[in-house]
């Protein structure tokens, strides 16, 4: 394992994951037709149960694999599996990659007006499986408090991405509108597949290692 922490690939990483190009359409269409003020709240409770699910993952995902009995490298295979077939999925249906887009429109006042937040926003959407999955890994791979600290601080600095891209998101898709994120979403999404397949092989290879080597 490495000694440093590898902050610039764990930034790019959750940029691509999670970043501002898959919020903005997603939050815009989640949020229509709300007020600029009930947007700002939804952003901000957005952002608070992501940060909780990022921070869980960070400190309490490894030791949640080792109590189930989960390898490093199966959790791996399984970030890679996910990720490749995530971003195929997007390329496929035409989609920005990212926070995973939601078909939903305007929330109904039958239900807690906090749950569009949550659900499928901030969860799946931002706090997604894949993510958490490779906040798990940094952390298992990069046990120290410090490392762990600045691992959830670089989850923190893309979330900070993402509520400020989430308080414009309704100006972003007014004067700009889909087009530059739909290139920019499928440069992302080969990326993506790419990445998956790398993280996929790095795991099969980490559990053929193990399996020769002990």
């Amino acid at each position: 394992m490495e000694s440093a922490l590898p902050v610039g690939r764990l930034a790019l990483l959750l940029f691509m994951l999670m970043g501002p190009i898959g919020v903005i359409p997603a939050f815009d269409r989640a949020t229509a037709g709300r007020s600029p003020r009930e947007r700002r709240r939804v952003a901000v409770e957005v952002a608070a149960f992501a940060i909780i699910a990022l921070a869980l993952a960070v400190f309490l995902g490894t030791a949640a694999m080792a109590r189930v009995g989960t390898s490093p490298s199966s959790l791996i295979v399984a970030a890679g599996l996910i990720l490749a077939m995530t971003a195929l999925r997007n390329i496929l249906a035409g989609g920005a990659p990212g926070a995973g887009a939601s078909s939903q429109t305007a929330a109904s006042d039958a239900i807690p007006r906090w749950i569009p937040a949550l659900s499928p926003l901030a969860i799946p959407g931002l706090a997604s499986p894949v993510v958490v999955a490779i906040l798990v890994i940094f952390a298992t791979s990069f046990p120290a408090a410090e490392q762990r600290v600045m691992i959830l601080g670089v989850a923190l600095g893309i979330m900070a991405l993402n509520l400020l891209a989430m308080l414009v998101a309704g100006t972003i898709m007014r004067r700009i509108g889909m087009a530059p994120l739909l290139l920019l979403g499928a440069v992302f999404g080969v990326l993506q597949v790419a990445l998956g397949i790398e993280i996929l092989a790095d795991g099969l290879a980490l559990a053929i290692g193990q399996s020769f080597g002990g």
